[in-house]
């Protein structure tokens, strides 16, 4: 199942670079990122939207609703700032340089979380191979710029 998850995460990834030349084109034809990001947004709403009774999904209740806590709402904020940096980064950089920082940046924040446990992480050690990985993606992120 694990590897059936990292083929689907690959997946995912892969379409980043799309969703940035789509908002990217987005951005271009009207009043340029903040705007192409309100747009990524309202119609990855209105998607949900559609998906939420298609997947009968059911609506939280109040007790579920009042058990989240107070930080977890901004995750949308999270998205918007991803979003809007993809926008601005990508054409300027080249996608290859703007997601391969991303994704270092994903990958270290990933790190410091497992290794302090954070919002609800469960802790897992620093290893040397771990460490590695992430040394390799920043050296990654510098060859694709230079090179």
């Amino acid at each position: 199942m694990s590897s059936v998850l990292i083929i689907i995460c690959v997946l995912a990834g892969g379409l980043l670079p799309l969703q940035a030349a789509m908002n990217t084109a987005v951005g271009a034809q009207t009043s340029g990122p903040l705007f192409a990001t309100v747009v990524n947004f309202g119609i990855g709403l209105i998607a949900l939207g559609f998906l939420l009774p298609v997947l009968k999904t059911p609506w939280p209740s109040a007790a579920q609703f009042s058990a989240i806590p107070w930080w977890a709402w901004f995750g949308g904020c999270c998205g918007i700032a991803v979003v809007f940096t993809t926008l601005e980064a990508a054409p300027r950089l080249c996608a290859s340089v703007a997601f391969a920082a991303i994704i270092a940046g994903q990958v270290g924040t990933s790190l410091l979380f497992d290794v302090l446990g954070l919002l609800n992480h469960a802790p897992q050690p620093l290893t040397p191979g771990r460490m590695a990985g992430a040394v390799l993606l920043v050296t990654g992120v510098v060859l694709i710029r230079k090179f």
